[in-house]
């Protein structure tokens, strides 16, 4: 979980003597007399520091590339494929994502009242933003996994994998990231006196098993899943091509068709790694207690942040400069044209079909 949540919230727990003498002040400003003062919604001054703009460019960047990836992907709805929709559905999450990034004036207070309770619970706290967080990662794994079945065990995968099975997959990756995250709902809370979105921090031996469990469940165990997933690819591919090597046609597609397949998913993982593993690495730190409570609002925090929340606007511009399918698939889209009978991230089907794959490669 990346240090923007915590910078408002975890420091709480880190800092208790400098929260209870900020609540202090915040509180005098309010009337004691019953009734007189009653606490209502009140918003603060938007601060433009360059943190609030990196934000603001990286979420306008993911909204326009995400929308316009969605509308290439479910335009071809008919003719989709598990992978162009696990890769359509990977752009609903970071599309979503990045409206949850657009920067907004915090407030100076909330009334009590169950919209005030719900705007701690569900958008102070950003448990919507990191359900969507949640979801992309896993929607990444499930196109990781897809590409897996369909280039190492091909025939089972045509027989059994349907638009079906996705979508049932699609709505599973969605629940159990709403229930991964649902924790964040369970320690924020509204403080009526001072008319507060605050955190309720756990014991510390909780807060270290939590850290814990966001660094696994969010980035280890993730990353394991894809990283296996290509080094198996890459072997299958390999063997497949020595397997071919007397047909210099069909070695030479082989060899195309490697490259496509390891050069585009592996390159979205990789980019996945570098953008979120220092962020990640750092909360998990600060989880142990091996970084201060200081690092939280350090410049280098905010750094780590920026670099973890661009990936929810890079793959677009992935797909535009590495895929050649996804780049016809725009243009046709841009100029308005009919759409080809054809799927766009699932033209490399390996083992099956090899003279059409060819010839679709040939023609990209």
């Amino acid at each position: 979980m990346s240090a923007k949540i915590h910078s408002d919230l975890v420091v709480t727990d880190m800092s208790t003597a400098y929260a209870e003498s900020a609540a202090d002040e915040e509180y005098s400003e309010f009337s004691f007399a019953t009734g007189q003062n009653q606490i209502t919604w009140s918003l603060g001054v938007m601060l433009w520091s360059w943190y609030v703009i990196c934000e603001l460019v990286i979420s306008i960047t993911g909204i326009v590339g995400n929308v316009l990836v969605i509308a290439v992907v479910f335009g071809r709805r008919s003719k989709s494929r598990s992978t162009d929709i696990l890769v359509g559905n990977l752009a609903i999450a970071d599309f979503v994502t990045s409206i949850f990034l657009i920067p907004y004036p915090k407030l100076n207070s909330i009334p009590n009242s169950w919209t005030g309770a719900f705007f701690c619970k569900v958008v102070e706290s950003d448990y919507l933003m990191w359900t969507t967080v949640t979801a992309s990662i896993y929607s990444l794994v499930a196109v990781s996994l897809d590409r897996f079945f369909a280039v190492v065990y091909p025939i089972p995968f045509r027989r059994f994998v349907n638009r079906r099975l996705v979508n049932v997959i699609v709505c599973l990756i969605w629940a159990g990231s709403c229930v991964l995250m649902v924790r964040i709902l369970l320690t924020n809370t509204t403080d009526v006196m001072v008319g507060k979105c605050v955190y309720q921090p756990s014991p510390r031996n909780l807060e270290v098993i939590y850290g814990i469990y966001v660094f696994v469940v969010q980035f280890a165990l993730p990353t394991v899943l894809m990283l296996a997933t290509q080094v198996a690819i890459a072997r299958s591919l390999r063997r497949q091509a020595a397997r071919f090597a007397s047909n210099e046609s069909t070695a030479s597609f082989h060899n195309i068709a490697r490259s496509r397949v390891l050069t585009l998913t592996f390159t979205v993982i990789l980019i996945y790694v570098v953008c979120w593993a220092p962020d990640q690495i750092a909360y998990f730190s600060f989880n142990l207690g091996i970084i201060s409570p200081s690092f939280v609002r350090s410049p280098v925090s905010r750094v780590t942040t920026a670099l973890a929340i661009c990936n929810s606007c890079v793959n677009p511009i992935l797909y535009t400069l590495r895929h050649p399918q996804f780049r016809e698939a725009l243009k046709d889209f841009l100029r308005n044209k009919s759409k080809r009978n054809t799927p766009i991230f699932e033209d490399l089907e390996i083992s099956s079909r090899p003279e059409k794959s060819h010839e679709s490669i040939e023609k990209a």
